[in-house]
């Protein structure tokens, strides 16, 4: 009878790889201890799903008449790829200006969603501000939640106080002095108290 060529303590479980790692003879290398040809499920060259993977094999010997064929598999870990994200520095903006696409436009390498902090169409305050994403891939198996920052400066906007012209009799009261601001936005209420010397 055939003997049964022994190499199972040869093909130890790979260390794990990330999604987007294809196969190769780094985790297929069974090893046995007669001469002979490995046939691999899944081949060389395949990109397996994320998640714990069987790696199997079926050893043909050369020798055929002493030996027989004999199979062994392994686990393969294939760890959740982190998407790219891309997210430009946005241009500073006018106090006034809604939050929009030019300035939350992050894009990733894999489709998803993004959620964004503060949320289109929000008015910021003056000075330096954090905007910050949360990606979900569509493929929530192969691929994990990813997340971005940036920083929008927002600078003051400009306000123009116009006094009206008055005039009173000689020896007459003041008359209540009036004039108009312009340049208000996002429903600011300011107002301006107008005096004159005379």
């Amino acid at each position: 009878f055939p003997y049964t060529t022994l190499f199972r303590s040869t093909w130890a479980n790979p260390a794990p790889v990330t999604y987007g790692t294809a196969l190769s003879s780094n985790q297929l290398n069974a090893i046995a201890n007669v001469p002979g040809t490995n046939a691999y499920f899944p081949t060389n060259g395949t990109v397996l799903n994320a998640g714990t993977n069987t790696l199997s094999v079926i050893f043909t010997p050369t020798d055929t008449v002493d030996y027989s064929s004999v199979t062994d598999s392994v686990s393969l870990v294939v760890v959740p790829a982190a998407p790219l994200l891309t997210w430009t520095t946005p241009a500073p903006i006018t106090y006034g200006t809604a939050l929009s696409s030019n300035q939350l436009n992050a894009t990733a390498n894999v489709p998803g969603s993004f959620a964004y902090n503060p949320t289109n169409g929000t008015v910021l305050n003056t000075g330096a501000n954090t905007l910050s994403v949360i990606f979900t891939p569509a493929d929530t198996v192969d691929y994990s939640s990813a997340t971005n920052t940036v920083s929008l400066v927002v600078s003051p906007a400009s306000l123009t106080v116009t006094a009206a012209n008055a005039s009173r009799l000689h020896g007459a009261a003041n008359p209540v002095f009036t004039g108009t601001i312009t340049g208000l936005t996002n429903g600011d209420n300011i107002t301006a108290t107008y005096s004159c010397s005379a």
